[in-house]
């Protein structure tokens, strides 16, 4: 395509009448400079002649001239290299932002209950594996398994309106801090593992649903306390499509970092939320002395199928990390939180625990064909205290979630997703 011509080329044209010079400073070609200058009638202003010679002060204007044209050819082009160094997640963001219009205040209502006795404790909220735009039919999972975008909502809202639940009526201490952790594959993504019909649901249909339902997830909840952290993953199911699988380099490139930039401008209202979104294939935080360590899981491979507790890389994982962190001389996770597995599990460490999360769909085709264990969707949430590390712990249930014909969320626009 034609890139148009501005006025201000034009005028770099008219001073500079060498094309080679004016196309370095345009970063155009010669042969566009020279058409430009046939088609406009372009007369380059040169310097009048002089009989005398160049004077000191003439000699000086030259070179800081020439000075200033070097600096704008350097702007010039490190300006061009931003441009073309626009990342595909970049433009993704951009492109459904620009198309999502809020139907929904982006900032809550405040909902925080007085303060109550004892040493404040600090909530840590898991959220992975949602899945959203995965279909689990019954009619293909013996009438055992059922999942889709309806589901999916309903199971968000249920594990909301338990957040709340708990933070209003079954925690008697203060709680200053949320921390939530998006632990990866909350998108379907676009792996069909060759399948014979193609994916059920658009990625740009999944991107839109989720992102707008679980803005509203962060919305309501944040109501609830006076400070909200939040820490991301990116999973496994959205890679790219032509990666076999997760790359070892640049994983956060991929389709859960995508929804979670999305996220982060749908709630850039929310005055009480914070985001770390970064490039580490992992997130690293503490909460009250504690480190934690939050990745995905799907590095953790072999292990007994039918439990899905795989303990001989689970225990890699944490020798090698810990002897990392001594090498270093930085503090060693007290726990990991991880996803991936659908089944909640937690097994006991030196200083805290390893804890695996739930997941949302809950039976599938592919989890009855390798005759796992059954499990039921489950998503993970537990209390920090300064001195006692993890206390409280609830596992949420969402298999009780009631599908109804009113959405609980607001998903504007129009497109379908089932």
């Amino acid at each position: 395509m034609n890139k148009p011509w501005s006025n201000p080329e034009d005028e770099v044209i008219r001073h500079i009448p060498d094309n080679s010079q004016a196309a370095i400073v345009l970063g155009r070609t010669e042969a566009a400079i020279r058409g430009r200058r046939q088609r406009l009638a372009l007369v380059p202003v040169r310097p009048a002649p002089s009989a005398e010679p160049a004077s000191y002060e003439d000699d000086r204007k030259r070179v800081d001239g020439d000075y200033w044209e070097k600096q704008f050819r350097s702007l010039r082009s490190k300006y061009e290299k931003l441009l073309s160094e626009r990342n595909v997640s970049e433009m993704l963001v951009e492109a459904v932002r620009d198309s999502a219009p809020l139907s929904y205040s982006p900032a809550p209502p405040i909902r925080r209950k007085s303060s109550g006795k004892g040493s404040p404790q600090a909530m840590v909220v898991l959220l992975s594996d949602t899945h959203v735009g995965a279909v689990v039919r019954p009619e293909q999972t013996g009438g055992f398994g059922r999942y889709d975008f309806p589901t999916f909502l309903a199971r968000l809202k249920f594990y909301e309106d338990a957040i709340v639940s708990i933070l209003q009526d079954h925690t008697n201490t203060p709680v200053p801090e949320l921390v939530l952790c998006l632990g990866g594959d909350l998108l379907d993504g676009m792996l069909n593992h060759g399948a014979e019909s193609g994916q059920p649901n658009t990625l740009f249909s999944q991107f839109y649903g989720a992102g707008h339902a679980i803005a509203q997830f962060i919305r309501a909840i944040s109501a609830y306390v006076p400070s909200m952290r939040i820490y991301c993953t990116a999973g496994n199911h959205t890679r790219w499509a032509n990666q076999h699988r997760m790359p070892t380099n640049n994983r956060f490139s991929n389709f859960d970092t995508v929804l979670y930039a999305f996220l982060e401008a749908l709630t850039a209202g929310i005055e009480n939320v914070k985001w770390t979104l970064n490039e580490q294939p992992f997130a690293r935080f503490d909460v009250f002395g504690f480190r934690f360590q939050l990745l995905h899981g799907d590095t953790l491979r072999g292990g007994d199928k039918a439990m899905g507790f795989p303990a001989h890389s689970i225990g890699r994982l944490v020798s090698a990390t810990t002897a990392l962190c001594e090498k270093e001389k930085v503090p060693a996770p007290h726990f990991f939180l991880t996803g991936h597995l659908h089944r909640q599990f937690a097994a006991p460490l030196a200083k805290g625990s390893f804890i695996i999360n739930g997941g949302f769909p809950g039976l599938d085709g592919y989890g009855l064909s390798e005759n796992f264990t059954p499990v039921s969707p489950t998503q993970v949430l537990f209390l920090v205290h300064p001195k006692f590390g993890k206390t409280a712990t609830y596992d949420i249930q969402l298999r009780h979630a009631e599908v109804t014909t009113d959405a609980p969320y607001t998903i504007p626009g129009e497109f379908p997703i089932k």
